[in-house]
């Protein structure tokens, strides 16, 4: 199961020149299954979003915040990096199922839970859609070239 290459939704280069800054904003990781629309690249905020992951196994409805998110200067002259530590998901008490994508969140609104927050990018993790077995974890490693790159 190869993970996709993140995928900018059509608003999301348009919120980073002035709704959303890269450098000082808080960014959320949510997962979503199958049957959600996550991949539809015209949504702009959250709401549009159907099917995210149920509340279960340590996973909440406000998604894991980014950690240790940077903006930098990438490979070539004029490039920018944005990138974010890895982030792990335990199924602690129960799994945690349906599995399929996750969507990185920028909160503009004023809970990671907002309708309003803004949608910046999204991968699918999978082909089909996977549980996490109770007591086992996932790990979201970024690339090494980041999440995405500017030019």
């Amino acid at each position: 199961m190869a993970v996709q290459a993140w995928k900018f939704y059509n608003k999301g280069k348009k919120y980073i020149s002035g709704t959303i800054n890269l450098g000082s904003a808080t960014f959320d990781l949510h997962l979503y299954q199958s049957a959600s629309n996550f991949a539809t690249n015209t949504l702009s905020t959250a709401t549009g979003l159907t099917s995210q992951v149920a509340s279960a196994g340590n996973y909440t409805l406000a998604g894991k915040p980014l950690t240790s998110v940077t903006w930098s200067d990438g490979t070539s002259a004029g490039q920018k990096k944005f990138t974010s530590a890895a982030l792990t998901f335990t199924a602690t008490g129960a799994a945690i199922a349906n599995v399929k994508g996750a969507v990185i969140i920028a909160r503009t609104g004023a809970s990671a839970k907002d309708p309003a927050n803004k949608l910046l990018c999204y991968a699918s993790l999978s082909s089909g859609q996977f549980t996490i077995s109770q007591n086992n974890t996932m790990t979201l490693t970024m690339n090494a070239s980041g999440i995405f790159t500017l030019v």
